[in-house]
């Protein structure tokens, strides 16, 4: 199939297309209208990004125009299109729906919407959101973010995933954080970490640590159970995934209340094992967050048990941040110095 549309591409004069396209629109027959968006929908692969341009306003026009003659099936098709547009290019598709007006009529439709067409809407309010980043402030300020809200709190079946992913996006806006915190959405910001492609979940992790800059959130972000899903980030993402949920939960670690619970939490080997690779920005995050946990004494054993693997390894710059952790573990427990002068690394912490 996709062979097959890419020959027909290569043989096609784009702008006589546009303008066939935009005449079968221009007449009142719905039934064609679908017919030849969807078409478009699904060579848009291989449609000049300067031709989609073209494209775009009309769509936001037929994804409008309904209201004053109701043809539901002409605005899920618009819809479907925008959304496949929306993906292609660097964003600046995605970015000119937002700027034709897109943003306000799949807000508006979307509550008056239900099954597949509300589906529909919601993806393509997702692409846009996703790959056009300055849709998000459009979103919100727009009413979007208590939109996407209320309909998570009432939604049980798979549209939550797609929920997410738009709430994930939004939630790297300032001024949507602060409406989820104070709206006691947290939950489900948490939940967009937990569900939902990767790049979704590394965008709610990113907005968790963010959120959690503020002192009264870190409580409510551990109560919806960031730490378990920020771990399993950690855990089993890539490095990209590591750093930033690894930072997120350094974040929330501030808040001296969370250091037990979060060091009792298993994340010792989880920092100890970033602390040892090779990424700079790894090794500083942590660090920092090792060097917090070895305030409370009960820590203290784990961190020197898994700090050895540190020094039979070859990563000095690794070596050097765990002689200063170990230094500072010394400095807050001085009960723990005979414990440690018996530990087959003591000399290198002597010597540094």
């Amino acid at each position: 199939m996709e062979n097959t549309e890419q020959k027909q591409a290569e043989n096609i004069n784009w702008d006589e297309a546009f303008h066939l396209y935009a005449s079968v629109i221009a007449h009142e027959n719905d039934a064609l209208r679908v017919k030849v968006t969807f078409k478009l929908a699904r060579m848009c692969n291989h449609v000049p990004e300067n031709i989609l341009s073209r494209t775009v306003p009309i769509l936001v026009e037929l994804l409008e125009s309904p209201s004053r003659n109701p043809s539901p099936p002409v605005q899920e098709a618009s819809a479907y299109c925008l959304k496949c547009i929306a993906c292609i290019g660097e964003g600046q598709l995605a970015i000119l729906i937002g700027q034709s007006g897109a943003i306000p009529i799949l807000l508006r439709l979307l509550q008056n919407s239900d099954g597949s067409f509300q589906k529909g809407l919601l993806k393509c309010l997702r692409n846009a959101v996703t790959f056009g980043e300055p849709n998000r402030l459009i979103v919100a300020s727009n009413g979007g973010t208590e939109i996407v809200l209320k309909m998570l709190d009432s939604c049980s079946d798979d549209s939550m995933l797609i929920l997410l992913e738009i709430l994930s996006a939004l939630a790297l806006k300032r001024e949507v954080r602060k409406l989820i915190l104070n709206s006691g959405g947290v939950w489900f910001l948490v939940e967009s970490a937990r569900l939902g492609s990767l790049i979704s979940r590394s965008r709610a992790a990113q907005a968790i640590g963010l959120l959690g800059l503020i002192k009264r959130a870190r409580r409510e972000l551990v109560n919806a159970g960031a730490i378990p899903v920020l771990m399993e980030l950690i855990n089993d993402g890539d490095m990209s995934m590591k750093l930033v949920a690894g930072n997120a939960l350094g974040v929330i670690l501030t808040d001296a209340d969370n250091i037990w619970p979060i060091a009792e939490s298993g994340v010792v080997p989880l920092y100890t094992e970033l602390l040892g690779s090779s990424d700079p920005i790894g090794r500083e995050i942590a660090g920092d967050v090792l060097y917090t946990l070895a305030t409370v004494g009960e820590n203290a054993f784990a961190i020197v048990k898994h700090l050895s693997g540190i020094f039979t390894g070859d990563n000095d710059e690794a070596k050097s941040v765990a002689v200063d952790i170990l230094r500072h573990l010394l400095n807050c427990h001085k009960h723990f110095l005979p414990f440690l002068s018996r530990s087959p690394f003591w000399q290198a912490l002597v010597i540094r």
